[in-house]
């Protein structure tokens, strides 16, 4: 079995980019208000939850990806998290999987929010290294067509988050 380290990166627009969209206001003028759209988009029933994300080891080996929306989540509070994700693979090709060496970790920040790209990998928690836990509303889609992976499976591979801020160990 192999564990491969990922150092958690900013949550910015250009690093983000091949998995989705961040959230966010590209200019902020003082004299008008401002829409940026974000690329979203659903086939089915939208639902909106609030999930609870408790303080949990930051190791993990399931991935998925959903075929039918551009899952959108938003840090609502709590401590910083987070969140290991892979680009889109082909769809209609569910051996397509990304390598563990094709996973990032991105840092997000309270009151940030992502937006994925249909089809983008990702873990299935976003990880936390200060209790107690993280509020984050997720927007969703029901049915929701997923593929689930199990990289110790398929790899022999499994993943843990370095803490944001600390060097790799090597």
């Amino acid at each position: 079995m192999t564990t491969h380290r990922l150092i958690p990166e900013p949550l910015t627009a250009q690093a983000f980019a091949p998995f989705g969209e961040v959230m966010e206001t590209k200019r902020q003028p003082a004299e008008e208000r401002r829409f940026f759209p974000l690329d979203f988009r659903i086939q089915g029933r939208t639902t909106m939850d609030v999930i609870w994300q408790p303080l949990a080891e930051p190791r993990f080996h399931w991935i998925e990806r959903h075929f039918a929306v551009t899952q959108t989540f938003v840090h609502l509070g709590g401590p910083p998290a987070v969140v290991a994700v892979a680009a889109p693979t082909d769809p209609e090709d569910e051996t397509a999987i990304p390598p563990p060496e094709a996973m990032r970790a991105f840092l997000i920040r309270p009151g940030q929010g992502y937006v994925y790209r249909i089809g983008t990998w990702h873990s299935l928690d976003r990880f936390l290294f200060a209790p107690p836990g993280a509020r984050f509303l997720i927007v969703n889609v029901d049915p929701n067509p997923t593929q689930f992976v199990d990289t110790q499976e398929v790899f022999g591979a499994r993943f843990e988050i370095a803490a944001p801020g600390r060097p790799n160990p090597g």
